[in-house]
């Protein structure tokens, strides 16, 4: 199914109630409208059952999806992929990848890269010595400047600041 629209295989109950609704619909009884009613209902009914386990498949391959894409990160982060090389690695476009990651997390998948590092630079500011200039350009920022704006704009405070409350 695609945008709401799709071809499904008929059920036998699927394939009743459409005779159903064609031959109420082809009679003129009393209370037409309100049997067709009726047996449309029943077809939705049936049809949404049908189509329930191929929409959980589809939730299931973007929650697998976004988990391979989780284990990239961390394989990766460091060698500083764009959303690109993650989406190339999934064989997907970068914009679908960010699509699927929205939806299972909330964050597009460059948040989802840039917290990984932030994470990363947590962590060497808390348990080494090495400057914040340093764990800049190991992180592949070009400027520690940048990197400090962005890390306060993350954790709120400056890496400085983070490493003195630690």
């Amino acid at each position: 199914l695609m945008r709401g629209f799709g071809v499904i295989q008929a059920t036998p109950e699927i394939h009743v109630s459409m005779s159903q609704i064609w031959q109420e619909f082809s009679e003129q009884a009393k209370a037409r409208a309100l049997v067709l009613r009726g047996l449309s209902a029943m077809l939705l009914g049936w049809v949404a059952r049908h189509i329930q386990p191929e929409s959980n498949k589809g939730a299931q391959a973007a929650a697998h999806m976004v988990q391979r894409f989780k284990a990239l990160i961390e394989q990766h982060f460091l060698e500083h992929w764009q959303v690109s090389d993650y989406a190339q690695a999934l064989a997907i476009s970068p914009t679908h990848l960010s699509r699927l990651t929205r939806a299972a997390s909330g964050q597009s998948a460059l948040r989802m890269i840039e917290a990984r590092m932030m994470r990363e630079a947590r962590r060497n500011l808390a348990y080494t010595h090495l400057s914040i200039s340093t764990i800049a350009y190991s992180l592949g920022y070009a400027d520690p400047a940048y990197f400090t704006r962005v890390f306060k704009r993350d954790a709120g405070v400056s890496p400085k600041t983070f490493r003195e409350k630690i």
